[in-house]
């Protein structure tokens, strides 16, 4: 079992895929021993840290398919282009298409699952050939990215629990086929849900712009339009994507803006506070200072000696 990562030169090289292994931020099994040598590799991922993602990279003759199940701002790069990876989706990434994590945000969870497509004349997980067919058509045809349904997230915990127990070994064996089988199937049905990445695209543009334009009336009743959602929905949208309810994002991309301001121009801090959209500049000083226990003024002595 290969995987293939990319060297400056931009010519891929091979490195064992053993690298995938047990440690404080994974846990993955092989469940060839188990009789699946069609699922070399099954596993969980736990970030408690930051980290930078990793180098782009494929895995030849492998399907890789990822589920967020927690994580906020995950970036994922695949064939060139850069995507959310938003809890709650799935990102499919088929054999010899470049791909990796861009990044790993603090408390990012997610669920990692292989297949090792068969080659040509043979079977996979005990199937028959029309149903070994059948199976890899579907799985090579499933979209990059989709959200997922309930039934996933349980099919993966399933698959765990199996794997867990340590009853009959024929008995066991038998379970680990029928609930791996199980999952990729509710993986299949479950791409039928890529429609509602629309939704987050939507959502992820309006991101973008509160950012650019911090200065702007972004009121609720216009992000509720934007994106057709309810002001309930809106806010659990929104804190699962930025961990902040839409007024405290804003505030927050004021306050970066205001922050680049001071350090970088010479602009009365009433005049960054009147530009920013600010009510007034005690309103702004307050905001200010509970963000950074700062002045205004003080943090541009500070920032601007640098």
């Amino acid at each position: 079992m290969l995987a293939v990562q990319s060297n400056e030169t931009g010519v891929f090289q091979s490195h064992p895929a053993s690298e995938y292994t047990c440690s404080t931020e994974a846990t993955v099994v092989n469940l060839a021993p188990d009789g699946l040598p069609d699922v070399p590799v099954f596993g969980e991922l736990h970030y408690t840290r930051k980290g930078s993602g990793t180098t782009p990279h494929v895995h030849p003759g492998m399907i890789e398919i990822l589920y967020c199940r927690r994580g906020a701002d995950v970036s994922f790069r695949y064939s060139g282009d850069r995507h959310p990876f938003l809890p709650g989706e799935m990102i499919v990434a088929q054999p010899d298409i470049p791909h990796c994590i861009c990044n790993y945000p603090n408390n990012l969870l997610m669920d990692m699952f292989w297949f090792r497509l068969p080659r040509p004349g043979r079977r996979a997980m005990g199937l028959t050939a029309v149903e070994t067919r059948w199976l890899t058509s579907r799985l090579k045809a499933l979209p990059m990215r989709f959200t997922a349904d309930g039934e996933v997230r349980n099919a993966f915990r399933r698959l765990w629990q199996t794997y867990s127990n340590r009853q009959n070994r024929v008995e066991r064996r038998l379970l680990l086929r029928e609930a791996a089988l199980h999952l990729l199937l509710r993986v299949i049905d479950s791409s039928a849900n890529g429609i509602r990445i629309r939704l987050d695209v939507a959502l992820e543009e309006i991101i973008g712009e509160m950012r650019t334009h911090p200065e702007k009336t972004w009121s609720v009743d216009l992000l509720m339009r934007r994106l057709s959602a309810s002001a309930p929905k809106l806010t659990a949208m929104f804190k699962r994507r930025t961990g902040l309810p839409p007024h405290a994002f804003l505030m927050s991309c004021r306050l970066a803006a205001a922050k680049e301001a001071l350090s970088t121009t010479s602009q009365r801090v009433g005049a960054i506070a009147y530009k920013l959209g600010f009510p007034s500049s005690q309103h702004f000083a307050t905001q200010f200072r509970r963000d950074t226990g700062m002045t205004p003024l003080d943090w541009r002595c500070r920032h601007q000696a640098q």
